[in-house]
């Protein structure tokens, strides 16, 4: 399809609703708050949720709070599954909400996401998904060519860096990013943070988001060689809460109801056969993630702190991490985009491509805030 041009895609994701109004700059911007579009912050029940939008109402920036509270975004990952929390962040910048946050939390996708809304281009960030497909950065025959499984090079020296690239720097007035990973020296979780420069960040994302045999050499951040911080923590959240979070809002790639078996990792574990030390981090990934997950459907509240997931419905089509379908991807990145409209807007949103955020005059069907 050619760029700029509405078709299968606009169709594809749009609700059929008679021509909605698209959430232009004049209503509405990543640092100016969406006006009537956002919920009255004390008709909700979650705690997170109205501290973002007391902070919205403010016009609150990092640096400048009236209140003490230290609010943080965690965002899940996934391989091409994280378009669906990305596809959360394009709305969460689209109604202006991005300067509510003091920092983000990213992993693996996650990672990848933080950085577009940090930079105030998550809609950029959202399409990188779609070129990795239409460019074929997953290639299900180059290992039998021994080749890897996943170009990372492709994906971050071409389609990233090169025709849609990210800035270096926060915008105004945004949060900070920080992003996990798994030191390959010693097989525990760094939390990479004060990027000095591009080429620094580009590097944390990538390790964030590097897979063990399947994407080529380990990307190096700081002299050590890393590797995808989900083997140790796949939903970052609990890093925000060691590091001080009083508020933390969870952006899910995964329904509510999911949780991951032992047989998830056999493909993984396989590929690293003869490394032992990544081999025990796969096998207990299951485990750490399904943990993680009853924590956000049980709790509201860790050692003071209080937490709110954001996720799409049980039942939904998603992709697989290594799924290269334009159509699955279009899919996802709405479920996402609705997820987060019904936890922070009046009204549910549609899409359009590339990707624009409109107001829909539809109904929500269904809540995606729980926890």
């Amino acid at each position: 399809m050619p760029s700029g041009r509405p078709g299968a895609i606009v169709r594809a994701v749009a609700a059929r609703s008679p021509a909605p109004k698209p959430l232009r700059d004049r209503d509405v911007a990543p640092n100016r708050p969406a006006g009537g579009l956002l919920r009255d912050p004390e008709e909700l029940e979650s705690p997170v949720l109205r501290l973002i939008l007391r902070r919205a109402s403010e016009a609150s920036l990092p640096g400048e709070r009236s209140d003490d509270q230290l609010l943080c975004l965690a965002i899940e990952g996934g391989g091409m599954r994280g378009v669906v929390s990305a596809g959360m962040c394009l709305v969460l910048e689209a109604a202006g909400l991005t300067s509510a946050f003091d920092r983000i939390y990213g992993v693996s996708a996650g990672a990848m996401n933080g950085w577009g809304l940090a930079a105030g281009q998550a809609a950029l960030s959202v399409a990188n998904y779609r070129d990795a497909v239409m460019r074929h950065v997953i290639r299900p025959s180059a290992p039998l060519r021994g080749q890897p499984l996943v170009d990372f090079d492709l994906l971050f020296d071409e389609l990233i860096a090169g025709r849609r690239p990210l800035p270096g720097g926060a915008a105004s007035a945004a949060p900070e990013l920080r992003v996990l990973a798994t030191s390959l020296e010693t097989m525990t979780l760094r939390v990479l943070h004060g990027f000095a420069d591009l080429d620094e960040l580009v590097s944390a994302v990538r390790a964030s988001s590097f897979l063990p045999r399947f994407a080529g050499e380990p990307p190096v951040f700081r002299g050590e060689p890393m590797t995808d911080g989900s083997l140790i923590e796949p939903i970052p959240f609990p890093t925000a809460l060691r590091e001080g979070a009083t508020h933390v809002l969870v952006l899910r790639s995964r329904p509510p109801g999911y949780r991951r078996g032992a047989l998830s990792e056999v493909g993984p574990v396989l590929a690293v056969r003869r490394d032992e030390r990544l081999v025990g981090l796969l096998r207990s990934r299951h485990r750490a993630y399904n943990r993680q997950v009853q924590v956000l459907e049980t709790e509201r509240a860790v050692a003071g702190a209080y937490l709110q997931q954001i996720t799409v419905p049980d039942g939904v089509r998603l992709l697989a991490p290594l799924q290269a379908s334009e159509e699955r991807v279009v899919e996802a990145v709405a479920h996402g985009a609705r997820a987060m409209a019904q936890a922070v807007l009046t009204g549910p949103v549609d899409l359009a491509w590339q990707p624009v955020v409109c107001l829909s005059t539809g109904t929500a069907s269904h809540s995606n805030a729980t926890g």
